[in-house]
């Protein structure tokens, strides 16, 4: 039997309609929320977390907008997608920058067969984690699900998609 992972990548508040929020993000609840529910297997939700001296640090510098913000409405995943994971194998790795090592070593330890990647920023947080889980696990079958997948324009979502089928990510 195949061993899955389905990784969420930063679907929280502030990414959604808060302060870095898109109307692409708003349009993937729904599809994911539903996706999530049918889902058979383990479940990663990773969740930016930042500190209140988040300006202060070289990410606030280079993007001076206070986001996710530990413990903040904000910061927390979306409340209809950890709804639809309700009773599953559900797992929420804070991450304090676009990729997380953790969930690198998660995946290098989790055996997986196929690991499937869904969420936001597909030009920074979703590609940076996709390539640490190909680092980690070169033999897995890495796939993103493009139409669960947002990003700050259509045209940078593009570009990262292209990106990551560079890197022999498969794109579903």
């Amino acid at each position: 039997m195949k061993k899955e992972l389905l990784v969420v990548v930063d679907m929280q508040n502030d990414f959604i309609d808060g302060s870095l929020g898109t109307k692409e993000a708003e349009r993937l609840i729904s599809d994911m929320a539903h996706y999530i529910s049918s889902w058979d297997g383990p479940i990663v939700f990773t969740r930016d977390t930042h500190g209140k001296d988040y300006l202060s640090t070289l990410e606030g510098k280079k993007l001076p907008v206070e986001h996710c913000i530990k413990d903040t409405d904000g910061w927390q995943i979306r409340k209809e997608l950890l709804d639809s994971a309700a009773g599953k194998d559900v797992t929420v790795i804070d991450k304090p920058t676009f990729g997380s090592l953790d969930l690198q070593e998660y995946i290098r330890n989790g055996g997986f067969d196929t690991i499937k990647f869904c969420g936001v920023c597909t030009g920074i947080c979703v590609i940076s984690n996709v390539l640490l889980a190909k680092a980690a696990s070169h033999e897995s079958n890495i796939q993103v699900i493009e139409r669960l997948c947002a990003c700050v324009t259509p045209d940078s979502h593009k570009t990262a998609i292209e990106a990551m089928k560079t890197c022999q990510i498969d794109i579903i």
